[in-house]
């Protein structure tokens, strides 16, 4: 078993945003092949001044005149098996572009995709620390 996670970091959601989103989430990966209750999708406020694209800061600042100003944006890295093709990959970052409702020409959204090799995740099971693959006798 690998658990696939979704971190997002982004301008700020409310809490239905983000349920609404994890929810979207679990459900599309799920269909494709995934434990539902294995799926882990965290998010992140990015703080002011943080985040950049082309130099630019893409999180709230205060300018001279004390406004606010930010631009509707999020970063994204999700980790999944390695064994998922081109395809699995596109079409999951165009699932999260959806659910974050990130499709006007000033959003900013990038997907990145680590792969995890099911033995390098660990996770509590009936009160110890497991992987899903079995480990060679020995150190």
């Amino acid at each position: 078993m690998i658990l696939p996670t979704v971190d997002v970091t982004s301008t700020p959601l409310t809490p239905s945003a983000r349920l609404k989103t994890a929810l979207r989430l679990t459900r599309w990966m799920a269909a494709h092949g995934s434990e539902a209750a294995h799926v882990v999708v965290s998010f992140r406020t990015a703080q002011p001044m943080e985040y950049f694209a082309g130099g630019m800061p893409l999180t709230t600042f205060e300018d001279d005149t004390g406004q606010n100003r930010h631009a509707r944006w999020a970063s994204v890295v999700c980790h999944i098996h390695p064994d998922r093709d081109h395809a699995y990959r596109a079409e999951l970052a165009e699932e999260v572009r959806q659910a974050l409702g990130l499709g006007t020409d000033t959003a900013h959204l990038t997907v990145r995709f680590q792969p995890t090799q099911p033995d390098r995740v660990f996770y509590l099971e009936s009160g110890s620390m497991t992987s899903a693959e079995p480990q060679p006798a020995g150190r």
